[in-house]
């Protein structure tokens, strides 16, 4: 790793600036659309693929967070980055059909696009010893086993309560906002 960047300032970028810049996105996001009331336009479906693209990058986190990064973690991890990206067009060609998507939202959604992609390019140079088989010729590590060493506990409480606090937990409250909107107009 030291002919790149030294494996610690990689982790540090990845931790400190990556993954809270991620985070912090998603709830600029989910306040944006608290402010313009998506709910009333879009309904629950709008709401349910924002939660349903939290849960898509919430495996790759806690594959890396607990797993050695091995082909089949890093395909997993690449596999969901892209479908979060599919999951996010359609997403915004839906919301775009049914209400207007401000600049300031459409920043927000460059950086929830682009930030993923950023970790897994991160990932990737932090693992590229497992990953260059699968660009080379040469056997590539197909086994799945917990990560040895692992993350120091504090870390993984970290990463857990604040992808709850800050990913899972404003999705689900913004869904629950459409579903209470969708069932009061229903009655």
């Amino acid at each position: 790793m030291d002919d790149v960047l030294p494996a610690s300032l990689l982790w540090t970028l990845l931790g400190a600036v990556i993954y809270p810049l991620w985070l912090a996105a998603g709830v600029a996001d989910v306040l944006v659309h608290w402010r313009d009331r998506i709910e009333c336009r879009a309904g629950t479906r709008e709401s349910a693929m924002h939660l349903l693209m939290c849960l898509q990058m919430g495996v790759p986190v806690l594959a890396v967070l607990f797993l050695e990064v091995t082909a089949p973690v890093f395909l997993l991890s690449t596999a969901l980055v892209a479908l979060h990206g599919w999951t996010s067009w359609r997403d915004s060609r839906f919301a775009d059909s049914v209400r207007r998507i401000g600049p300031t939202e459409q920043k927000i959604h460059v950086a929830l696009d682009a930030v993923p992609w950023f970790g897994l390019a991160l990932i990737a140079l932090l693992h590229r010893d497992a990953l260059v088989p699968l660009l080379q010729a040469g056997p590539a590590d197909w086994s799945v086993r917990w990560r040895e060493p692992p993350f120091a506990r504090a870390t993984i409480i970290t990463v857990l309560l604040t992808s709850a606090v800050f990913g899972v937990l404003p999705s689900a409250l913004e869904l629950a906002r459409a579903w209470r909107t969708v069932r009061r107009a229903a009655l």
